[in-house]
C-alpha cells in the first residue's frame, strides 16, 4: 500500500511541476496563445488525471480512491474556469473506462462530474487565486469524503483507506502547493533581477546596453536607422535653483513624453546617462530624421512640466543624429558620430539638432 501511494504521489507532483514550469518563464504573449491557454493548460491536466486514474487504489467494488479534483484544482488556478471543465470532463469520462461498472463506481464517477461543472460556474464568478484555491480545495475534500463514506455504507471495507486517502490528499495538495510557491518566487527574484539590468532605474526606460544591442540587431538586418541622441538643455541651472529632486521629476517626466512619442512611431527609446536619452527610428533615413526631430525638439518646447508646489516650467532639448549606413556601418562608429552631432547641436542656437552628415 504504501509504494502504491508513494508512487501516486511522485506522478502526482511531478506532472504538475512539468506543466507549471512554462507558466513561470516569461515568454512574449500572443492573442493566439492567450486563448489558448485555458485550453491546453486543461488537456495536459487532464491527461495527468488519466494517468492518476491508472494509478489509483482500488478500494472495494470498483471504487476508485485518488485525488484527481487536485490536479482540477492547478489547472484552474493555472488556466481559469476553463481549465477545470477541460481538465475535468477528460477525467471523468476516462474514470468509466478505468474503473469497474458498478452502482458505486458510477455513482462516484457523476459526483465527479457534477463537481467540476459546479466548479466551472463558481470560479467563473469568483475567480480562483493563489488565496481561495486553498477554499476550493477543502471544499472538494470535505464533499469528496462524505460521497466516499456515504457509498461504502453498502460494504464493510475500506474505512481505514478511506481516512488514509484524506491523510494523503492533504499532504499532497499543501506539498506541491507549496514547492510551486517557492519555485514560483525564486523565479520571480531571477527574473526581476535580469529585468533590471536591462533599464534605468530612475525612468524605467532601456539603459546604454539594450540601447547597443538594438542598434546590432538591426544593422545585422541591414536596415536603414537613424538615431536621435536628445539632451536637456540647462539641466544644471534646474538642479541648482529647484534642487536635484526636481531634476530627477523633469527627467522622469520626459521620459514619459519620450516613450508615447517611441510607442506611436515604433521607435526605441532608452536613457544613457544623466540627461541624455536616444532614440532609435526604423527605416528613416537622414532627411526624415531631421523633420522628426524639429518636430519632437518644439512639441517639447510646448509641453509644460509639472515641479514642486504645481510649479510649471518649460525646458528646451537639443537633438544630434546619425544615419546607417551613412555615418558608420558599425554601431561604435554610428554612435561616436552621434556624440559628436549632439555636441555641435548643444552650440546651435537656431535649430537645435545637428546631423552628422554635416560633420567635416
Amino acid at each position: 500500500m504504501f509504494i502504491e501511494i508513494l508512487s501516486y504521489f511522485c506522478i502526482l507532483f511531478t506532472f504538475t511541476l512539468l506543466i507549471y514550469w512554462p507558466f513561470i518563464n516569461y515568454f512574449k504573449i500572443t492573442p493566439f496563445i492567450d486563448r489558448s491557454i485555458p485550453y491546453v493548460t486543461g488537456i495536459k491536466f487532464g491527461v495527468t488525471g488519466l494517468i492518476l486514474t491508472y494509478s489509483a487504489i482500488n478500494l472495494v467494488d470498483g471504487v476508485l480512491v485518488n485525488s484527481q479534483f487536485v490536479s482540477v484544482l492547478f489547472s484552474g488556478l493555472l488556466g481559469g474556469p476553463f481549465a477545470i471543465l477541460v481538465s475535468g470532463l477528460i477525467i471523468g469520462i476516462g474514470r468509466f473506462f478505468f474503473s469497474e461498472v458498478t452502482m458505486i463506481s458510477t455513482i462516484f464517477n457523476y459526483n465527479f462530474i457534477l463537481l467540476v461543472l459546479f466548479l466551472f460556474l463558481i470560479t467563473r464568478k469568483y475567480e480562483m487565486t493563489s488565496k481561495t484555491v486553498f477554499t476550493y480545495f477543502w471544499l472538494c475534500l470535505v464533499e469528496s469524503i462524505l460521497i466516499s463514506f456515504i457509498g461504502l455504507c453498502f460494504s464493510s471495507q475500506g474505512y481505514g483507506f478511506l481516512l488514509l486517502y484524506g491523510l494523503f490528499t492533504v499532504f499532497a495538495f499543501y506539498f506541491i502547493y507549496i514547492v510551486i510557491h517557492q519555485v514560483k518566487r525564486t523565479n520571480d527574484t531571477v527574473q526581476e533581477t535580469n529585468y533590471l539590468r536591462k533599464i534605468d532605474y530612475l525612468t524605467q526606460l532601456p539603459n546604454t546596453t539594450e540601447f547597443e544591442k538594438c542598434i546590432q540587431q538591426l544593422m545585422k538586418k541591414n536596415e536603414i536607422l537613424s538615431l536621435l541622441l536628445v539632451d536637456i538643455r540647462d539641466l544644471k541651472m534646474i538642479n541648482s535653483k529647484y534642487g536635484y529632486p526636481t531634476g530627477d521629476l523633469i527627467i522622469k517626466q520626459l521620459a514619459l513624453h519620450l516613450k508615447e512619442y517611441a510607442d506611436k512611431n515604433d521607435a526605441f527609446v532608452g536613457r544613457l546617462s544623466g540627461e541624455e536619452f536616444a532614440i532609435i527610428l526604423k527605416d528613416t533615413p537622414p532627411a526624415l530624421a531631421i523633420f522628426e526631430a524639429d518636430n519632437l525638439i518644439h512639441t517639447i518646447a510646448q509641453q509644460p512640466f509639472n515641479v514642486i508646489d504645481k510649479e510649471v516650467i518649460y525646458i528646451s532639448v537639443t537633438i544630434g543624429l546619425s544615419s546607417f549606413p551613412d555615418n558608420g556601418v558599425t554601431s561604435r562608429s554610428l554612435t561616436e558620430n552621434l556624440i559628436r552631432a549632439s555636441q555641435l547641436a548643444k552650440s546651435n542656437k537656431t535649430s537645435g539638432y545637428f546631423h552628422a552628415n554635416n560633420l567635416k
